[in-house]
């Protein structure tokens, strides 16, 4: 039984964990990197895709030397161009949700650090907490940072080799998304 003392305990610790993982900056050379990647992006703002960028190389690394990178691949580029086809509302779910999982993993898995802060084994643990949560948000959050992942990279040329794909018998033009 949760009483009030262990409740307000329990919001307290999670509170002081979430400023102190607020104090970690990020490399000076990596927040570059990405803000220069995030440039001409539409929908993603440069924190979102900073922590998009960093759960789609996750998610999409192989171990397979043949297999780029998502940040070696025009992935966020993509991604945000698929963005462009949906809602307003559901654009702004998905900056919400990419700002709880980057500050939730005090609450979650203990660590007092950024989900970017993170080193890659504890990244893979954290993606695992979400993807079998018992919270049926927290799984729907995760299936949606999968399936944009998985559309970013897959829909790159350069990944192509690596699956033993061709591409298309019937070379299509790509259209350009509209503005």
């Amino acid at each position: 039984m949760v009483t009030r003392r262990g409740f307000l305990q329990l919001a307290g610790f999670s509170a002081g964990m979430l400023a102190l993982s607020r104090l970690r900056p990020l490399p000076a050379a990596w927040a570059a990197e990405v803000d220069g990647a995030a440039t001409g992006l539409k929908v993603l703002t440069p924190a979102d895709a900073r922590i998009l960028g960093a759960v789609a190389e996750r998610m999409t690394y192989t171990g397979d030397a043949s297999m780029p990178r998502f940040s070696a691949t025009d992935g966020l580029r993509t991604i945000d161009i698929a963005l462009r086809q949906l809602p307003p509302d559901v654009q702004t779910q998905l900056s919400w949700g990419l700002w709880m999982f980057e500050y939730a993993p005090p609450v979650f898995i203990g660590k007092p650090a950024r989900y970017t802060g993170l080193n890659e084994n504890w990244q893979d643990v954290y993606l695992a907490d979400w993807a079998d949560s018992s919270l049926q948000t927290r799984r729907m959050v995760f299936q949606a940072f999968k399936n944009l992942s998985m559309l970013g990279y897959y829909a790159q040329d350069s990944t192509w080799a690596g699956i033993h794909y061709t591409g298309p018998w019937v070379v299509r033009p790509r259209r350009a998304a509209p503005e």
